[in-house]
């Protein structure tokens, strides 16, 4: 069983022209998969190395020359497709890519993926500008989820008629997320067990191999800390305080987080404005299943009967706009809004025409209380249209230019 993923057909397009692509994402958002599915479209020949595998990792970190060598042999026969997996593990396999390419060129296409650019730029390894063309792959977003629904907001172009045969409803993916190999599975303790094992996998294996972490049960206890602040801006001084972490310190393992691809941070709305504004960006991390397991939060649905309901929705919206907005308008901006008085817009775009103030609230029926904000950001700043983002079955006109949307219309 696999998701449609909007990426896919830009991929194939990329590739088919004859262009080399490095993909980057997170791990378990469908990389490898995506890829695999096109190398079973080619004929060409192929030569794959897949890093996380042990023995291609060991072959190529004591001989790293193997990929140019072997290459060269293949291409004596004909055009040749290389793929390397997880490149990042092997940085110095990104020269080796470079001067193949440059070689010659129409005679190779190269792919490549990984899950973090820190470790490539911490040791000067270039990302091949100019050769090679880099795309993202997010978690799922919900077109790719659920069969075609209205569009109100960040409309996205993708149409597939290849959906599994799943009933995914809004409490999976707040407490879930969106990972596909998450969402495949029936059972919820299998779902658990898998995203409680990627935080171990990621604290084990992305941290030790940064040598960044010497204390593993600190930064344990920063992740935990971290992920439960997730999409708000953190308070460095309490969580020193909290977990004994130098101040600077948090500073490296928030950019370590963004770096390694498990948090996005979403800037502070900085235009000039009457009132005092906050500049601290946010953070948050790139699902909500990650989110609640690298917290420690239990798995108990009776949590959306509490105040977390409204904090894990606002996260899964948010997530949902940035990776609409990251794959399909790239000239975009997203911010949050907020004063030194309280006043706060829980999510703001930046079209290339206006601005467009959005309120994310858990609740089936909208009330005045839940635009007051969103009125005050919206006359300051001249805003055409607002939106307030809800549980509500129809798409609702509440006051000029202000709508309320059913979050699966978004």
């Amino acid at each position: 069983m696999q998701f449609p993923r909007l990426i896919e057909s830009d991929l194939e397009r990329l590739l088919n022209k004859n262009r080399s692509v490095l993909l980057f994402g997170p791990r378990q958002t469908g990389k490898s998969t995506l890829i695999e599915n096109f190398l079973a479209k080619v004929k060409q020949k192929k030569i794959i190395y897949r890093l996380q595998d042990i023995n291609n990792y060991q072959e190529l970190i004591k001989n790293p020359e193997l990929v140019q060598q072997r290459v060269e042999i293949e291409l004596k026969s004909g055009p040749v497709l290389l793929f390397i997996d997880e490149v990042q593990k092997i940085p110095i396999l990104m020269d080796s890519c470079q001067y193949l390419i440059d070689t010659y060129k129409e005679k190779i296409r190269v792919i490549l993926s990984g899950s973090s650019a820190r470790k490539l730029r911490t040791i000067g390894t270039n990302l091949l500008p100019g050769r090679v063309i880099i795309r993202n792959l997010h978690s799922l977003i919900l077109p790719e989820i659920q069969e075609k629904k209205e569009q109100r907001i960040v409309p996205v172009k993708f149409q597939s008629d290849n959906y599994p045969d799943t009933n995914i409803s809004l409490e999976d993916l707040l407490f879930y997320g969106s990972l596909p190999g998450i969402l495949k599975e029936k059972e919820n303790e299998i779902r658990e067990d898998l995203l409680k094992s990627y935080v171990l996998s990621y604290l084990e294996e992305e941290i030790r191999a940064e040598a960044l972490s010497r204390n593993l049960g600190l930064f344990s206890r920063f992740l935990e800390l971290s992920a439960f602040e997730s999409n708000s801006s953190p308070n460095m001084s309490k969580l020193s305080q909290e977990t004994g972490i130098p101040i600077s310190t948090i500073k490296n393992y928030f950019q370590l987080l963004e770096d390694t691809l498990i948090t996005y941070s979403i800037p502070a709305f900085r235009k000039k404005s009457r009132k005092q504004i906050l500049t601290t960006p946010k953070y948050i991390y790139y699902d909500t299943g990650i989110r609640n397991a690298a917290s420690g939060m239990p798995f108990n649905k009776q949590i959306l009967k509490t105040e977390l309901s409204g904090k894990l929705f606002e996260h899964f919206i948010s997530l949902e706009l940035i990776k609409r907005i990251k794959y399909q308008y790239s000239s975009w901006k997203y911010f949050y809004f907020r004063t030194n008085h309280g006043i706060e817009v829980d999510f703001v775009i930046q079209t290339d025409d206006e601005l467009i103030p959005i309120e994310i609230k858990y609740t089936s029926t909208p009330d005045s209380k839940h635009i007051r904000h969103l009125k005050v950001f919206m006359e300051e700043f001249n805003c055409k249209q607002g939106y307030l983002i809800g549980l509500f079955k129809n798409a609702l006109k509440l006051e000029k230019g202000i709508y309320a949307i059913p979050w699966n219309e978004i």
